[in-house]
């Protein structure tokens, strides 16, 4: 294909070839001028003269649906909250003590987070792993276990969190690709 455009760009020159190109451009005039019926279907619409200040009942409106809104949103988060928190180890609510209140942010989402990923992994568990991906699997889960006993000793730790996560992560990414190998 590219020999046949190299033929007929020496046989035609490239003077000769502007020259068509522009042979090609050609504007139209239109038939008719569009603006006179555009303008009478406009005209034949019916004119409404804005009100200048909103009904009585619409000062309310506006007021009422935001409290709504924020009643609605109340609502929905309180009914959202977990019953209690939830041990780590035994996947079983903890009762709500001054000691759960007391718990770092970081880590109770480490628990939640816990939690999750071993239910998770009960579910990929639940079939047979091949014994080639055992010592992977293994070693991902001893070093799951370190981070949490250091996020015991640094509740605080945003590090030691976003550790926890990306393992769960990789464990749970290798479980998937052993059960499908």
């Amino acid at each position: 294909m590219n020999e046949r455009i190299d033929e007929k760009r020496s046989s035609i020159g490239e003077a000769e070839l502007r020259l068509a190109l522009r042979g090609l451009r050609q504007g139209t005039e239109p038939a008719a001028d569009l603006w006179p019926g555009i303008a009478a279907r406009i005209a034949a619409l019916p004119q409404h003269a804005p009100t200048t200040s909103p009904r009585p009942h619409q000062r309310w409106l506006w007021p009422l649906a935001t409290a709504a809104s924020l009643l609605l949103v109340v609502g929905v988060t309180w009914k959202m909250q977990p019953v209690g928190p939830v041990s780590v180890m035994s996947a079983t609510p903890i009762a709500n003590g001054p000691q759960t209140a007391r718990m770092p942010l970081v880590q109770r989402e480490a628990e939640t987070l816990t939690v999750q990923y071993q239910a998770a992994l009960r579910e990929l568990d639940a079939h047979a792993t091949p014994a080639g991906w055992q010592p992977g699997l293994d070693a991902l889960d001893r070093s799951a276990a370190e981070i949490r006993d250091a996020l015991q000793r640094d509740p605080n730790s945003r590090l030691l969190l976003q550790r926890l996560r990306d393992t769960y992560t990789r464990r749970l990414a290798l479980s998937r690709r052993a059960l499908y190998a």
